[in-house]
């Protein structure tokens, strides 16, 4: 995928995490392109989509990482680790396992990124429109974000309710750190930064069968 800097103050690489089918094409597809799908399958490794946002005056490209949830595919996630700016950790309400694996996720990008410094967290509790079959609360969202000092909302795909705002906060946070994000007088990092991503992606077209 091409994608244009000209113009950018900031370019920041996020990867959403989280278990299969809680629902991270769908946040992805309703942020982006404002669409919701029932049928969406799981994601086969991991995909890149790009958009454009403004916050704090400043002109931000987005690339946004949907990644695999299922374990087989979990080596190959782990590689795209690298460069990442923020993960946006992302579990199903209605789930209370996926909820409890979000420690893990957050471990794995601990190991992967040795500087905490250098990127930043946010959690998504998905699904909210399916309230009757609730399984974990907003309180315990709400600890849990509290303790690890993140970003936090419960939104749904489906409706589209929450999403935005989330996306908002999150690069709203990141643009406190100046030593986070790719900015436009970073030239050779940005070079370096897209050539590692175009390797990778080449990589999972020749590996991921299915």
């Amino acid at each position: 995928m091409e994608t244009k800097t000209e113009g950018v103050d900031v370019v920041y690489k996020l990867l959403l995490l989280g278990e299969s089918s809680v629902g991270k094409t769908s946040i992805i597809l309703r942020y982006i392109d404002n669409t919701f799908d029932e049928s969406n399958i799981s994601t086969c490794g991991i995909d890149l989509k790009c958009k454009y946002v403004s916050c704090d005056n400043k002109k931000i490209r987005l690339d946004i990482w949907d990644t695999a949830g299922q374990e087989r595919f979990r080596g190959l996630t782990k590689n795209y680790f690298r460069g990442a700016h923020g993960f946006v950790l992302v579990y199903d309400i209605t789930n209370k396992d996926s909820f409890d694996k979000l420690k893990g996720w957050i471990k794995d990008a601990k190991e992967k990124i040795e500087d905490e410094n250098s990127f930043k967290l946010a959690v998504i509790g998905n699904k909210k429109d399916c309230e009757a079959q609730r399984k974990v609360d907003y309180k315990t969202l709400k600890e849990f974000a509290d303790t690890n000092k993140i970003v936090f909302s419960e939104t749904s795909a489906k409706t589209g309710e929450g999403i935005d705002k989330l996306f908002h906060d999150f690069v709203h946070e990141l643009l406190q750190y100046r030593n986070i994000g790719i900015y436009k007088e970073d030239e050779e990092r940005e070079r370096s930064y897209s050539n590692l991503d175009k390797t990778l992606i080449k990589e999972k077209k020749r590996d991921c069968n299915c």
